[in-house]
């Protein structure tokens, strides 16, 4: 898989998600209006104008993979992206897939197919972190994606070391996601183990990163990651 690829790959869910919106929109009532936002129990929240609703994901998703297809323009260490091309490509098609689950939650809820959002995104989420976890321990270290903390950006070692535990802890997490959302679980709870689960994935490492470095500079070589 290349940048390519993904970047075609791009265009066509884009697109199609803005085709699917502006039929799903000329098939709704003028007048109707689409929530946006859901609640911790899936109930909506938040709602919008039914273009601005239905346009937004792909709106959405478009810009990111813009950022994405000009990442290594911005990438200040490039050497670190371009041994990072796994996390780079894996990441950007999970964000291109989790951009698909939103379009269906939204189509589900305007059309009322029945399909339980909150369990939708759960698994979606759930998808988009297994895939990013598996990548993150073959990272290398960079500015724009990855955990970067002032700790794993000091040194190439913690870096590798916080994100092979990230990237367990984001597929243990993930997958636990995905049976969650199987699950006849309350929607209450689904929303909690979600965010259990993401608070885990992020703040150990965080804390992790810290502890690597202090343990570097007690030994007393703490180095710079090549640039």
């Amino acid at each position: 898989m290349s940048r390519k690829t993904v970047s075609i790959a791009a265009v066509l869910v884009v697109l199609s998600m803005a085709a699917a919106s502006l039929i799903a929109g000329s098939m709704l009532p003028a007048d109707i209006r689409l929530p946006v936002h859901w609640d911790l129990l899936g109930r909506p929240d938040r709602y919008a104008d039914k273009w601005i609703a239905l346009l937004a994901p792909a709106a959405t998703i478009g810009l990111v993979s813009l950022l994405f297809h000009f990442l290594p323009a911005l990438e200040p260490r490039k050497e670190g992206l371009a041994r990072s091309q796994g996390l780079y490509l894996w990441g950007w098609v999970g964000l291109l897939l989790m951009g698909g689950v939103i379009e269906l939650a939204l189509l589900s809820t305007a059309f009322n197919w029945g399909i339980p959002v909150i369990g939708l995104i759960v698994a979606g989420v759930g998808g988009l972190l297994v895939l990013i976890g598996n990548q993150l321990g073959k990272s290398r270290s960079m500015y724009l994606l990855g955990v970067r903390t002032p700790w794993t950006l000091a040194s190439e070692e913690v870096w590798i070391k916080t994100h092979r535990l990230c990237g367990k802890l984001m597929v243990i997490g993930g997958l636990v996601m995905l049976v969650s959302a199987l699950l006849p679980l309350p929607s209450g709870l689904l929303a909690t183990i979600s965010a259990a689960v993401i608070l885990v994935s992020a703040g150990i490492p965080i804390f992790y990163s810290f502890i690597l470095w202090r343990r570097e500079v007690r030994a007393g070589r703490t180095h710079g990651s090549a640039g």
